[in-house]
């Protein structure tokens, strides 16, 4: 059965173009359209597509035309019609029909589908190139193929193939099911620059260079495929050296990587009709959208497991709803730092590995509850070390609240260590200041850490917790920003950590509201010591209780000092030992 397309312009006679099922036309006022109206000047150069498929006309508008297609009335991007029945583009009527010519009529022009058209052995003729409009999404997902034409039972290959992990066998595999169910000679994947991951060809086909063009339009339309036709065999160099004149190409975009193209392609004799084509488009499409989102799934699952072993859940959904990942690049920043240690493991267990064996399931226990703490308090943490954690604040995101938040997890990780581990003492040190934040390591194994002499300075402010007998210290970077609502910091000093050439104040954090009668002997205390009145310091720290183990510290220090003057005292505490 034959079927005519009848277009009314007003004040100009009708014309009408020949199709037959499976036939082709693009409708516009371009040369390159298979059905001119160069009059209507509401038309686009190429407005929309028509195609016969089961003895009905397939109307797709083209998405880059200017104007709408009316159905009754109304704007419709794409819909079918019956014979009899017509659609408005511009100020032009067009009516599909079917065609009940007299026998040995000859029609006034066919249009046939690119891959039936015979190509033709003369030399010198410009070959054709004609480009099926990319399938739209709502076509995509359409149910399609009833006649079984295709191996769509393959698709459900693809889940076990991506379990593989080994990805070029897996997208190798991936080719073969392309090639395999579409009837193609040459099956690919390959980079959006062209790098091949996987291929598959029939038995004798030669080695096919994929279109780049089709691969550019690909991956732009990702996932949506695209067609394209060669109505003779020299339409592109690849085309002409492997023998094809048909491929089809659909992209999957992944997230934050290039995207992944999948192309198939075969000869004239595979082609078949125009709806075949479609058929073949829809098929490598839900393969681009399955693999695509199979492997971004798969890199979100990845980084989330990666991040969550670093940050506080709500980082980690700042970080993965970010539209890169330059979050996590290294940078300068400001941070609060955290060293965290365990007083006395080392030493319970320095004998034997057997002890450490020992206390595993104790430490595990300590570590999670202090970890834990961290993240609730929007932590980063860096890195375990044995008996201790490196942690940090105010990275990858901006807290303005990262000096509270860091002092509120220490008094709490103090706490909460006391009555977990029965015994136990714990130290910690705060600092905070500029560091170099970001993702460190190697391309194959890295972390998010922190460099830069901020990180340096906590870790010794923890090791001074040891010699004063305080469970925190705090840098005055930290003392001097925090809360009163969250802690009060009780000088202690001035002091040069063993190794450092600068000294620094430090203050022990006291949960708030604090022991302001304390904070004041200290602060008498301290200035006292800082000035060289070492009998003043010495009556200071005496009157506050004997437990009290920093006040004990430098009221011994200072007895020490007053017995023997030393002769260019400049108020700095030295230590010697880290």
């Amino acid at each position: 059965m034959g079927f005519l397309i009848r277009a009314e312009f007003p004040g100009k006679p009708p014309v009408t173009k020949e199709l037959v099922e499976g036939g082709h036309l693009v409708l516009g006022r371009a040369k390159q359209a298979t059905f001119r109206i160069p009059e209507d000047l509401e038309m686009s150069r190429l407005h929309a597509e028509v195609l016969v498929d089961n003895g009905l006309l397939v109307v797709r508008r083209n998405p880059e035309s200017t104007n709408p297609v009316f159905r009754d009335g109304r704007p419709m991007d794409e819909f079918g019609l019956a014979p009899g029945e017509s659609f408005l583009i511009g100020k032009t009527k067009f009516t599909f029909l079917i065609l009940d010519a007299p026998a040995g009529a000859a029609p006034e022009a066919v249009a046939q589908s690119p891959a039936a058209k015979k190509p033709s052995g003369g030399g010198g003729a410009a070959p054709e190139h004609v480009e099926l409009l990319t399938m739209s999404a709502k076509d995509l997902y359409a149910m399609g193929d009833p006649a079984g034409r295709l191996k769509y039972s393959h698709l459900l290959e693809i889940p076990e193939i991506l379990r593989k992990r080994d990805r070029k066998d897996s997208f190798a595999r991936i080719a073969a099911v392309l090639r395999d169910s579409t009837d193609g000679v040459f099956a690919c994947v390959v980079t959006e620059e062209g790098g091949v991951l996987g291929e598959d060809r029939s038995a004798g086909a030669v080695r096919y260079q994929p279109s780049k063009t089709l691969i550019r339009k690909a991956c732009a339309e990702a996932p949506q495929p695209t067609v394209y036709s060669w109505s003779q065999p020299a339409g592109e160099v690849a085309t002409r050296q492997a023998g094809l004149d048909w491929a089809v190409c659909a992209a999957a975009r992944i997230p934050h990587e290039p995207s992944v193209v999948f192309y198939v392609a075969g000869s004239q004799s595979s082609a078949g009709s125009e709806s075949l084509q479609r058929e073949r488009a829809r098929f490598v499409g839900l393969i681009a959208d399955m693999v695509g989102r199979s492997m971004a799934m798969d890199r979100l699952t990845t980084w989330e497991g990666r991040l969550e072993r670093f940050f506080a859940g709500p980082v980690v959904n700042k970080i993965l709803s970010s539209p890169d990942l330059g979050d996590i690049e290294p940078r300068l920043a400001v941070s609060t730092v955290m060293f965290f240690d365990i007083r006395g493991f080392s030493k319970r267990t320095e004998e034997k590995n057997e002890d450490i064996l020992q206390y595993i399931g104790e430490l595990r226990r300590a570590m999670t509850a202090m970890t834990a703490v961290i993240l609730e308090e929007q932590g980063v943490v860096l890195q375990y070390m044995g008996d201790g954690i490196l942690a940090c604040w105010n990275v990858p995101f901006q807290d303005l609240s990262h000096v509270d938040l860091a002092c509120r997890a220490s008094l709490r990780m103090a706490e909460a260590f006391s009555r977990q581990t029965g015994g136990w003492r714990c130290g910690i040190g705060l600092h905070s200041g500029e560091v170099v934040a970001g993702a460190i390591g190697s391309e194959q194994v890295f972390s998010y850490g922190l460099l830069g002499a901020t990180v340096n300075q906590a870790s010794r402010v923890e090791g001074i917790t040891k010699a004063l007998g305080v469970g925190i210290l705090a840098t005055e970077d930290v003392a001097s920003k925090v809360s009163p609502s969250v802690a009060m910091p009780v000088p202690v000093g001035r002091f040069r950590p063993a190794g450092m050439s600068s000294a620094i104040d430090l203050f022990e954090l006291t949960p708030a509201p604090g022991d302001s009668r304390r904070r004041e002997a200290f602060q008498g205390g301290v200035a006292a010591l800082k000035s060289g009145d070492f009998a003043a310091a010495s009556l200071a720290f005496g009157a506050l209780p004997a437990e009290d183990k920093p006040a004990a510290y430098l009221r011994s220090l200072a007895d020490k000092l007053s017995r023997t003057p030393p002769r260019d005292w400049d108020g700095v505490i030295e230590l010697s030992q880290k």
